[in-house]
């Protein structure tokens, strides 16, 4: 007989992702990361499918292994890996044998691309600059500085064992800051390194003492991302701001590099973000994610795609010309007004390419109503069309070669696998979380939709508890999802998965401002948070109080990041909920501005600045309502959030207990605005689950 879901099953779960095809198409790479109970992290191993016969090999056991490339004659699989606590790329022969490492100075990041002879391979690095040694981080700095900051940077680059050697003696390790933007959530404070791309040799095997040797294929005093290698190995294409504006300019353009004399040369000069950079395989296109930044952070992530043959032959010819600009780029997706991007589960494998290319056609992945849908570009005609669309499940992303295409699929009551498109049906290939299927019962679901004020209509799930009956009354959860520009749709989603397990009806809506509803819809709420939002999820709790099977006196609330502002904002405007949860939330825009790692996001999305606006600002703070407030709240929060700083949570903690109200405030040490830390993930489910239970008696 099955049970139900309990919190320590958070570690029963396994996520599958990076999967790629071997030549023949026979056998599947890909890894497989589970949380680690005991050493309380993620581990990540890589194996090997024979999709034949249904055998599975692990091919690595360190447990910190990801990213596998293999290369384009199909003998040798790269790899990155943190076994020696400094990412390094690793190669392991595919007909057998131990993976070597192939030892660089930087530490690597990926992604890894292979040149077509399988001879090298290129990463990306954050290095610091070489500057010249007159060079002060800011004028009027000591002396001592240069010396100071390059030994800091360089020691990113170090094992362990080098790090811990180092912390016995006494350094300056004081930031200096002259950036406007210094910092990023997940990732830290930038110091004074930018990411640059590399290439090295890959030998077919290495002597004892051999170290590599990474050859810089990027320079200058900016930051360059998402490498993409053309067909014929003459061109890398990138991501980068290359302007003394960088750092107040919403946009990265993409460059195009020569690998053999380094020029640089401005491909597209784009009128807002770009990311995901990908050549066709006939070399002639170059397909990306962006937008033009009409609506700010609020604007649809479109597709694109350019035609650069002309721009190649050119270069090759030596003449001069200008960059492409938005008139000469294909908005691919605008006509769906939906966002390219799948839906991930919250126990699913996070990344993974949305866009791929085939001889004839792109195959993408959007979002649409929650669901993430697979279409296709025919080339050479340009026309669109749907292969893969459900409201019974997303896909979160996808994985091409010539001949195939693999997808990462889930449903509420399925777990994220791997599945082969084959004459647009799903053919499973992974069965990773068979065995606690096979133990433990998930709740059944249903997708409803409702009417809100202006006539919208407003999607909604619902979250069965075992054993249910139409004829009694539960109590409710009601999630909130972040962004707000974020949406839930029909994925797995543990939590709501594990609150039903409680016996609680769980409720989730996408209000305005939620993303796959079209730009009117997502920009809708845009320097008006508190208000269209607020009303579309009070009317969702309406109409399923109407549906007669839920306890009206036992309804609680629990969000994260804007999930967590909505969940506070809630408090301050009603007392229909039992208690509330919320978890890194924006309390305070005015000092919520000057304490995130988005400034520039955030002042179009508030709606203005703080020494301009500060009425307006208040007035759609929690903060600025605080005295309203009568439900107990629970507050969450990571200690180390640069998203949304911590000081979000105290403030609004001080003041509710300074006005006598209930209130406990939780803190997560050494996490950024997401808990990444398994044993943290699960306390959080524990508290949350306490709370609510004890406010139900």
């Amino acid at each position: 007989m099955k049970r139900t879901l309990h919190t320590n099953d958070l570690y029963r779960f396994k996520s599958t992702g990076n999967p790629q095809l071997t030549n023949d198409n026979n056998k599947l790479i890909y890894v497989i990361q589970e949380l680690d109970k005991e050493k309380d992290e993620m581990r990540s191993n890589i194996y090997l499918m024979d999709l034949v016969s249904g055998e599975k090999k692990q091919l690595t056991y360190s447990d910190k292994d990801n990213n596998p490339k293999l290369s384009p004659d199909g003998e040798k699989l790269a790899f990155i890996s943190t076994r020696s606590e400094k990412s390094q790329i690793w190669i392991l022969p595919m007909d057998g044998g131990e993976p070597y490492c192939i030892k660089t100075e930087e530490a690597v990041m990926g992604p890894l691309i292979w040149t077509s002879d399988s001879s090298n391979i290129l990463y990306s690095a954050n290095v610091f600059n070489d500057y010249h040694e007159a060079w002060t981080p800011y004028p009027g700095a000591p002396d001592y500085d240069y010396d100071r900051l390059k030994a800091i940077e360089s020691n990113k680059h170090k094992t362990k064992d080098e790090k811990d050697k180092e912390k016995e003696k006494k350094k300056n390790e004081v930031k200096v800051i002259s950036r406007f933007t210094y910092r990023f959530d997940g990732q830290g404070y930038f110091g004074h390194g930018n990411n640059h791309v590399f290439i090295t040799a890959v030998p077919n095997q290495i002597t004892p003492n051999f170290k590599a040797q990474g050859i810089q294929i990027t320079t200058d005093d900016y930051d360059y991302s998402a490498p993409s290698l053309s067909p014929n190995n003459e061109y890398l294409v990138v991501c980068a701001r290359k302007s003394k504006e960088a750092d107040y300019e919403q946009k990265n353009d993409l460059w195009i590099i020569h690998l053999k004399t380094k020029k640089n040369y401005l491909l597209y000069d784009a009128p807002g973000p770009t990311s995901s950079p990908n050549w066709s395989p006939c070399g002639k296109f170059v397909s990306f994610s962006g937008h033009n930044n009409m609506e700010g952070a609020s604007t649809t992530n479109d597709l694109w795609v350019l035609q650069v043959e002309e721009f190649t032959n050119n270069i090759s010819r030596e003449i001069k010309q200008g960059p492409l600009t938005e008139r000469d780029a294909q908005n691919i997706t605008r006509q769906l007004d939906r966002p390219i991007g799948g839906q991930p589960s919250d126990v699913g494998f996070k990344g993974g390419a949305n866009v791929g290319w085939q001889e004839d056609r792109l195959l993408f992945i959007i979002s649409d109503k929650g669901a993430g849908s697979l279409y296709e570009l025919r080339l050479p005609s340009f026309e669109i069309s749907p292969l893969l669309s459900s409201e019974k499940q997303s896909i979160s992303s996808m994985y091409t070669n010539e001949k195939n295409v693999i997808l990462s699929v889930s449903n509420p009551t399925t777990p994220q696998e791997l599945y082969l498109l084959i004459d647009d049906d799903l053919s499973q290939i992974t069965n990773s979380n068979d065995k606690i299927l096979q133990e433990v019962t998930f709740s059944q679901w249903e997708k409803t939709t409702y009417k809100t004020s202006g006539n919208v209509d407003i999607d909604a799930w619902i979250i069965y508890p075992s054993h249910f009956k139409k004829t009694s009354k539960y109590p409710l959860v009601l999630l909130i999802h972040g962004g707000p520009h974020a949406a839930y749709g029909p994925t797995f989603m543990f939590l709501a998965q594990l609150l039903a397990a409680q016996g609680y009806i769980v409720y989730y809506t996408n209000p305005r401002g939620s993303e796959t509803y079209g730009q009117k819809f997502s920009c809708s709420i845009d320097k008006n948070w508190g208000n269209l939002d607020y009303i579309d999820i009070m009317n969702g709790i309406d109409k399923i109080l109407a549906k007669g099977f839920v306890n009206e006196k036992k309804m609680f609330v629990h969000g994260w990041s804007y999930g967590g502002y909505m969940s506070c904002w809630i408090a301050t405007q009603t007392d229909r909920f039992k208690a509330i949860c919320a978890g890194a939330s924006v309390t305070n825009l005015v000092s919520g501005y000057g304490t995130s790692d988005i400034t520039l996001a955030d002042e179009f999305e508030y709606g203005g600045q703080p020494w301009n606006d500060y009425p307006h600002l208040m007035k759609h703070s929690p903060l600025g309502h605080v005295e309203k407030v009568k439900t107990p709240v629970m507050l969450m929060h990571g200690e180390n959030d640069m998203r949304v700083a911590p000081s979000q949570t105290e403030e609004f903690f001080t003041a509710l207990k300074r006005l006598k109200k209930e209130a406990i405030m939780i803190r997560y040490p050494d996490e950024f605005h997401g808990l990444s830390r398994p044993l943290h993930q699960k306390d959080r489910y524990d508290r949350l689950i306490a709370w609510f239970n004890y406010y139900q008696l």
